[in-house]
Order: C-alpha cells, then sequence, then structure tokens
C-alpha cells in the first residue's frame, strides 16, 4: 500500500512539473513544427498579445512555465513580473509588480521563444523593478535576443477600472500582426457617460491608467471610441 501512495506520489509531482500550453489559434492541434513556441515564466503575466486583453495564459499554475503556442508571425506580448515575497520571517509578505514589458516576437513554424528578465535575489531588487524592468525575448533555436521596450507602470487606478486579471475579458484566437482576420469584427457600441458619474483626477495616475487602457483596445475598439470622443 505504502509503495502505491509513492508511485501516485510521484506521478503527481511529475504532472505538476509540466508546462500548461494554451492554444492561441483555432482548429485542432498542430504539429510542434508547424507552430509558433512561446515560454513564459510562471513570476510574468499577460496583459495582452497583440493589444487583446488575455487571461487564459496566466491561468493559475503556480510558479510553472507556460506555453503559448501560437500561429508563426509577429506578435508583442505586454508582460509584467508579479511575484510575492515574505517580509519578517514570513509574519507578513507583500507582492510585487513590475512596469510593463513589451517583448516583440517574429517567429516561424517551429521556432521556440521565452520571455526573460533579470532575476532579482531579494525583495528590495524585485522593488526596482516598478520603474526599471530589464527583460528580453531569446530565440532558444537560434539564440537571438531581442530587448523588450520599457511599457506603462502598474497603478491601482488601472486595476479598479479593468478588474484583476483572473476576470479580464478572454480572447481565445490571437492573429499575427498584419494578418487579415476570418470574421469581420462586431461593432463596438459606446454611450455617454452619465452625468453623476464621478469624475476622475486630473494627475499623472489618470493619465498613465487612460494610456495602459487605449493600449488594450483592438483598432476597431479605438476607432469607434474615437468617434463617439467627437460627438
Amino acid at each position: 500500500m505504502r509503495r502505491l501512495f509513492v508511485i501516485a506520489m510521484a506521478g503527481l509531482l511529475a504532472a505538476c512539473a509540466q508546462q500548461p500550453k494554451v492554444q492561441l489559434y483555432s482548429g485542432a492541434p498542430l504539429p510542434q513544427n508547424q507552430v509558433l513556441t512561446v515560454v513564459v515564466p510562471g513570476e510574468l503575466e499577460i496583459r495582452s498579445i497583440n493589444g487583446q486583453p488575455y487571461s487564459a495564459a496566466i491561468a493559475a499554475s503556480g510558479l510553472n512555465d507556460k506555453e503559448l503556442l501560437l500561429q508563426p508571425g509577429a506578435y508583442q506580448i505586454h508582460a509584467f513580473y508579479k511575484n510575492g515575497f515574505d517580509i519578517a520571517g514570513g509574519m507578513s509578505h507583500e507582492v510585487v509588480r513590475s512596469r510593463t514589458a513589451i517583448f516583440t516576437i517574429d517567429g516561424k513554424p517551429g521556432d521556440l521563444w521565452r520571455l526573460e528578465f533579470k532575476r532579482p535575489a531579494n525583495l528590495a531588487e524585485a522593488q526596482k523593478f516598478e520603474e526599471d524592468f530589464p527583460a528580453w525575448a531569446v530565440n532558444t533555436r537560434t539564440g537571438e535576443r531581442k530587448d523588450a521596450e520599457a511599457g506603462n507602470r502598474n497603478v491601482s487606478a488601472f486595476s479598479v477600472l479593468m478588474g484583476s486579471s483572473e476576470v479580464a475579458a478572454q480572447a481565445t484566437n490571437v492573429a499575427p500582426l498584419g494578418a487579415t482576420a476570418a470574421t469581420a469584427p462586431q461593432a463596438v457600441a459606446l454611450t455617454p457617460a452619465p452625468a453623476q458619474a464621478a469624475a476622475l483626477p486630473h494627475n499623472d495616475a489618470t493619465l498613465t491608467t487612460l494610456q495602459q487602457m487605449w493600449n488594450l483596445l483592438t483598432p476597431e475598439s479605438r476607432s469607434a471610441f474615437l468617434k463617439w470622443a467627437q460627438q
């Protein structure tokens, strides 16, 4: 009985160690040599891919790496570092969120890219990521490396307006940049805000929040918003 328990636990641990795979193209799964694979370390959260908010890619999987399976092509991935640190011997806990990094990838069939960042040795080093987040993407097949661009800072107002990443609107398919959509996008209905709605204060945090929201909009949503703003 004890031997069966040990075998079962070993199998469970092996299963937990496997990298979760997230298919981001339509249709049946394709062979590995026909898709672009992007490995995302467990400490990184995906905010958007090619402008589409995406939360399935950051589904709870502990600190295990995740594999995003995509059509070959060009992608911009907005991601940020998020990790918890024990304080005072575990008496308290602090979660650090970095500013967003913008990873640019142009992948061919069979390519495997990995998002990387400078690993912090302690809480103090991780806190510096709120201002400067050194990150890059590397092609594990060719060794090509592309430094990520600095994105916007994570601010509390953004979280309140957009909601947590776990409940954000999800996209199941992400097309490469420049690809023609298979179906026409649905119109986005925008209505004037009610007069009694509370106004956001005019400060740097509000501006950063609006910039982050703009980066998450699709081209169709941006066009609809501009038309609404001109009314």
